[in-house]
């Protein structure tokens, strides 16, 4: 009867315990806080059609808690004359010439993906694995309070960012190699939009036992050093000055860092310019982006570029600058743009932009979900009922956006 009365006990401590983080917004920076708390309360009543999406999301979790943390120190070798913890990776459109020994220098092939640039020679899959990984634990954890989740996820953000051992050295100098040319280019910078989900990771951990304020100490301090490099750095510089996803994509992880590390400032300057350096000129009349429109995969790259506005008007809504809303005659604007877009996210849907190449819409279902949220208009919605059923009834974008 006594162990019968302290499971009862412990059930309703849970439970309470529970409650209560419902009812308070999550602090995030990109995810709406009042959408992850809606969904929170309708996992907590049982909601049959998050069911799917919420069942596809713990089975993820289960397996990230399981999975071996990531770092930069597990590659083969560093690049030549660097140390272990040096981010290293390829330029995925960089080949070996088959005409010349060893393969020096690579060649140039425009939108091929050479599969070598995704081996575990180099590191861009271990980022890409940590981070999606940090998230998926920090929304499960978020949902179910299982500190199991939460300890996971911030082991696998420790490893990369913090501990002396493992951590990674914050720049990119030796991102987007190109052996026997160049041994990175500003390009690479790219790469760290994955970090983006671990501050909005770490960000959804801090309420969590498993986190701690010297954790946020280390944590905010690595992306202010990369902030740091990024801002001087000359391959910053030169990443920063493209008109095209890879400036939108640069400035998205500036301000997104810097909101993280508490620089508002900085995070402030960075989109209070993006209406006429980035929309203004990327962005025509009619929505239309004339760069993406350029590239050998015109959809993915539009869907791409636009995702990372998405991600800069985020970071403004939570600063009070709209850049959702932003608009000039004389020019197009994030919803412009989106709506010219959001009818071909379907890949059975002609394309009749320019090439249409190789696209996935899976990634970018969340900026319809947002887009509905922020314009109030459902009918966003509706452009991905072209998708198959199989996959919408399980997607993540459901729960968070």
């Amino acid at each position: 009867m006594h162990g019968v009365r302290l499971l009862f006990t412990a059930l309703l401590i849970l439970l309470f315990a529970g409650t209560a983080h419902a009812g308070k917004l999550p602090d995030t920076i990109i995810f709406s806080p009042e959408a992850m708390a809606k969904t929170k309360q309708r996992i907590l009543e049982r909601d049959p059609l998050l069911k799917p999406a919420y069942d596809a999301l713990i089975k993820e979790a289960g397996r990230a808690v399981t999975a071996p943390a990531e770092s930069v120190i597990l590659k083969p070798s560093p690049p030549s004359g660097e140390k272990q913890h040096t981010y290293w990776s390829l330029d995925p459109e960089w080949w070996p010439d088959p005409k010349r020994s060893g393969g020096l220098p690579y060649m140039h092939r425009p939108g091929e993906s050479n599969p070598e640039a995704r081996s575990e020679k180099y590191d861009r899959q271990r980022l890409h694995r940590m981070a999606a990984d940090a998230l998926t634990l920090a929304l499960a954890w978020y949902l179910t309070g299982n500190e199991q989740y939460a300890g996971k996820g911030t082991a696998l953000i420790w490893s990369w960012c913090c501990d002396s051992v493992t951590r990674t050295e914050p720049h990119m100098r030796f991102a987007h190699a190109r052996p026997g040319v160049a041994k990175g280019h500003h390009s690479g910078i790219i790469e760290t939009r994955d970090m983006i989900q671990v501050a909005e990771a770490a960000r959804i951990l801090e309420p969590s036992q498993a986190w701690s304020n010297v954790v946020t100490r280390k944590v905010s301090a690595w992306f202010t050093s990369y902030v740091k490099w990024l801002m001087t750095s000359r391959f910053g510089s030169l990443e920063s000055s493209e008109n095209n996803a890879h400036g939108t994509w640069y400035d998205a992880q500036v301000a997104v860092f810097a909101f993280y590390a508490g620089d508002t400032t900085l995070a402030r300057s960075v989109i209070g310019t993006v209406d006429r350096r980035r929309i203004g000129f990327q962005i025509e009349k009619n929505g239309a982006m004339p760069a993406a429109l350029e590239e050998r995969a015109s959809r993915q790259a539009t869907f791409f570029n636009l995702e990372a506005f998405f991600i800069l008007a985020a970071v403004g809504e939570r600063l009070g600058l709209d850049l959702w809303n932003w608009d000039d005659p004389y020019s197009g604007s994030i919803k412009k743009a989106f709506d010219y877009a959001a009818p071909y996210i379907s890949p059975d849907e002609p394309w009749p932009f320019g090439h249409t190449g190789k696209f996935a819409p899976q990634p970018f279902t969340p900026l319809f979900h947002r887009a509905a949220l922020v314009y109030k208009d459902k009918r966003y919605l509706n452009h991905l009922k072209a998708l198959p059923d199989a996959f919408l009834i399980k997607d993540r974008a459901q729960l968070f956006h």
